[in-house]
């Protein structure tokens, strides 16, 4: 019996395409990163079967929800395939069938639904177990390790991330928090930057640099304030940088 965080583990490291099945709103909000999203509802059709859900109770929702399916089987089983072929196209997946990895918001009846049709093209392919929120529980675990940080502060202008690009290059361990948020700081702000993500989603790609980094050596990160314009430093992680050897 695998627990959730093995589970989630077993699921990343399956080469194939990554499907996110929730809607467009779920998935901005915060989603596994490199995740294409093809929604099994929109928002609107969403908000619908969840008011139905609350009122009329799980059968009446179920119905509906699959009234708005069978209007774009096709279109969602022809994404999927475009999806398989474009990560077999990028990723020289000659030798083995790739997996297509399935997930919604806690692994229930839109990434089962998806997985079942799937199977029916005789597509191999898997579901996470506990979805999304399985990942956001790993994400927020994450912040709770032990990281031996060292925080590079100093005025603006006076090269500190250059510092930590220069760092990186020589095989130092970093992580560019200014990066992850799409957002410079200080005077500069955003400008000549692409949006920043959600809270969440910053949250989920710290994580994700966390994850490849080793708990026990040192690892750079450059002085913030707790928000980076509008993404904030998840609490834990930013205590340590309170506490942590500055330079």
């Amino acid at each position: 019996m695998y627990s959730k965080r093995e589970e989630l583990e077993y699921f990343r490291k399956l080469k194939g395409p990554l499907i996110d099945v929730r809607s467009p709103d779920e998935y901005y909000k915060g989603n596994l990163p490199n995740s294409i999203n093809i929604p099994l509802f929109n928002n609107e059709e969403r908000s619908i079967i969840g008011t139905i859900y609350k009122n009329y109770g799980r059968e009446k929702a179920v119905i509906k929800g699959l009234e708005f399916v069978g209007n774009k089987i096709e279109n969602i089983v022809n994404n999927l395939i475009e999806a398989l072929y474009f990560y077999k196209s990028n990723n020289n997946s000659k030798i083995e069938e790739p997996t297509i990895k399935i997930y919604c918001a806690r692994g229930g009846m839109r990434s089962l639904s998806i997985s079942w049709l799937l199977e029916k093209y005789n597509l191999k392919n898997i579901t996470l177990k506990g979805g999304y929120k399985t990942y956001r529980k790993w994400t927020l675990d994450s912040f709770c390790k032990n990281w031996q940080l060292i925080v590079v502060g100093g005025k603006t202008g006076t090269g500190k991330t250059k510092l930590l690009k220069l760092l990186e290059k020589n095989y130092y361990q970093i992580i560019d928090l200014e990066k992850l948020a799409n957002h410079r700081g200080s005077t500069f702000g955003g400008l000549g930057m692409n949006k920043q993500p959600s809270n969440e989603q910053f949250e989920n790609l710290i994580a994700e640099d966390l994850k490849s980094h080793k708990e026990n050596k040192k690892i750079f990160v450059e002085a913030e304030s707790a928000n980076i314009g509008k993404c904030k430093i998840p609490h834990e992680f930013f205590s340590k940088m309170k506490n942590a050897q500055r330079i």
